[in-house]
């Protein structure tokens, strides 16, 4: 009898990772349930194939407890696992702590208890890897113009260790994405590896491919709990 496909349910499915997260997924045969804000712009961000391959799309917000409901239905194996791709639009309010807080109480209601979360490097114990990478984006640029959102983000994986419902979380922390394609060199590292990159960037491809990894059980019980950067060695 062939097993059934694991479920992953991706938040933020119209913008550039959580797309590719949804491509991703679908071309490793899961299951993928996506929510967004807009269909229109989903259906855009996918295209029709993608689109028609997910086993749901529900329109809706973070905050909205009845689109989270539908998006986190029975997924019908042992380990689905929920894959946030939120992120601050540009010009709004920070929203990724908040964000985050819904949906972990949302996912321990419904028996979800595996999430991998979309960070940046320099959150949490990154800083002094992120110091090593891109110092001038890290030592200048977040402090004068993205300290809010950058604060969120702390903030969001702050709520993610305490595992608030029984949710045990991996906060995948990539360097400055790009929209080339990815090349599948990528390697995940450490927030104790000081500079494990030759360069500051990597391809959003290769962040959702790094997500996706992370659906595995056992790739995900090695960095539970735990920031995850990912790299181009």
């Amino acid at each position: 009898m062939a097993m059934a496909a694991r479920t992953v349910a991706v938040l933020g499915a119209s913008g550039g990772v959580g797309s590719a997260v949804v491509k991703k997924a679908l071309a490793n045969g899961f299951k993928v349930r996506a929510l967004a804000r807009s269909k229109s712009k989903a259906m855009a961000a996918l295209g029709d194939e993608a689109f028609g391959q997910l086993d749901a799309f529900i329109e809706g917000d973070v905050s909205d407890a009845s689109a989270l409901a539908a998006l986190l239905k029975d997924g019908g194996d042992e380990h689905p696992v929920v894959m946030s791709c939120l992120g601050t639009p540009k010009g709004m309010a920070p929203c990724v702590e908040s964000g985050t807080r819904f949906l972990m109480d949302a996912m321990a209601l419904r028996g979800w208890k595996r999430l991998v979360m979309i960070s940046s490097i320099g959150v949490g114990d990154s800083l002094e890897q992120g110091r090593g990478m891109a110092p001038i984006f890290i030592r200048c640029i977040v402090p004068c113009f993205l300290s809010k959102v950058f604060g969120d983000l702390e903030r969001a994986e702050e709520l993610c260790w305490t595992e608030r419902g029984g949710v045990k979380c991996v906060a995948v922390r990539p360097p400055a994405l790009t929209d080339k394609p990815g090349r599948g060199n990528f390697t995940l590292a450490s927030a104790s590896d000081p500079r494990p990159s030759k360069t500051a960037k990597i391809p959003r491809e290769d962040v959702a491919a790094a997500m996706v990894q992370l659906a595995d059980p056992t790739a995900f019980g090695q960095w539970a709990g735990k920031g995850v950067t990912v790299v181009v060695p």
